[in-house]
C-alpha cells in the first residue's frame, strides 16, 4: 500500500455565536481546500480510494462540529437530530468501507471515524446528573419526581439511587436523559455527563463489609458489587416499583473511585 495520506485536520470545538461563525467559516475554507487538493490525487495506488472518501470525510467532520452545538437546538428537537446523525454516520461509514474494501484503513481515517462515532455516542448519552457534594447524604425517594416529570411529558430516561441509600461525596444520586433543568436536593450539584453512570458498592469478601464505591460510565466494563442506581423512567414510561432495600449503611465513609482510576 502507498504511504500517501492526505492531511485530515481535527475540527476544533466552538462556543459563542461569534466563535461559532468563525469556526464554521474556517471549516468551510479547509473543506474547500481539501476538495481542491483531491483533484491532484494520483490516479493509481491509493489515490482513487482517497478521492472517493472526500465527501464522507467532509460529512463526518461537519457531523462532529454540528453535534458539538447540539445544545443550540430546542430540547424537543434534539432526539430527532441525534437519530439523523446516527443514520448519516452509518451512510458515510458504508461509503468509506466500500472505498477501502480489502485494504487497511489509514490511521488518519481511523482517527476521524473514531471521533465521529464518539461524537454520536456522547450526544445520544449526555444528560443531567445530580452528584453528591456533601460528605454524605441519604438518598431521598425520587419516585414522586419521576411520576411528575413523566406526567408532564418527559419522554426520556431517569435513573436514581434507592431511597435511604447512604451516598458519599462524588457519587451520582440521579441521572436524566435528555438533560433536564431540575434543581437537585441539598447536598448535590447538577452536572452534564455522558451517562448514566452507575455506582457499584464493593464489599470485602471475607467480612462482607463495604470497602469502596466505584463509578462506571456507559463505556466502562461491568464491575462487581451492588449497583446503587436503578431506572425509574425508560423512554418516558414509569418502571414499576421493585421492593429494593437500601444497601446496609457502611460503618464509616467509603472512598469513591472512578473505574478508570482502578487501572492507574
Amino acid at each position: 500500500m502507498s504511504e500517501y495520506s492526505p492531511n485530515i485536520e481535527p475540527i476544533p470545538p466552538t462556543s459563542g455565536n461569534e466563535q461559532r461563525l468563525l469556526g464554521w467559516s474556517a471549516m468551510l475554507a479547509k473543506w474547500t481546500e481539501f476538495t481542491k487538493a483531491s483533484i491532484a490525487l494520483p490516479k493509481d495506488q491509493d489515490g482513487p480510494r482517497w478521492r472517493r472518501c472526500v465527501a464522507p470525510i467532509i460529512t463526518m467532520q461537519a457531523l462532529i462540529a454540528a453535534l458539538n452545538e447540539l445544545d443550540q437546538l430546542p430540547k424537543q428537537h434534539q432526539p430527532v437530530a441525534i437519530d439523523a446523525a446516527e443514520t448519516l454516520l452509518r451512510e458515510q461509514l458504508a461509503l468509506v468501507h466500500e472505498a477501502w474494501s480489502g485494504e487497511l484503513f489509514p490511521d488518519s481515517l481511523l482517527d476521524l471515524i473514531h471521533e465521529a462515532r464518539r461524537a454520536v455516542f456522547d450526544a445520544a448519552h449526555t444528560g443531567t446528573e445530580w452528584r453528591v457534594t456533601a460528605d454524605q447524604i441519604f438518598a431521598p425517594d425520587l419516585r414522586p419526581l419521576a411520576a411528575a416529570i413523566a406526567g408532564n411529558g418527559f419522554r426520556g430516561d431517569m435513573h436514581a439511587a434507592t431511597a435511604g441509600t447512604v451516598l458519599f461525596r462524588g457519587t451520582p444520586l440521579a441521572f436524566f436523559r435528555p438533560a433536564l433543568s431540575v434543581n437537585p436536593p441539598e447536598g448535590c450539584e447538577t452536572s452534564r455527563v455522558v451517562g448514566p453512570r452507575q455506582c457499584y458498592r464493593q464489599r470485602d469478601e471475607p467480612t462482607g463489609e463495604p470497602v469502596r464505591d466505584v463509578i462506571c460510565g456507559p463505556s466502562d466494563p461491568l464491575m462487581p458489587g451492588v449497583p446503587l442506581l436503578a431506572p425509574l423512567i425508560l423512554d418516558g414510561e414509569i418502571i414499576p416499583a421493585v421492593a429494593n432495600l437500601a444497601p446496609i449503611a457502611p460503618a464509616s465513609p467509603l472512598p469513591v473511585l472512578l473505574a478508570s482510576e482502578l487501572d492507574a
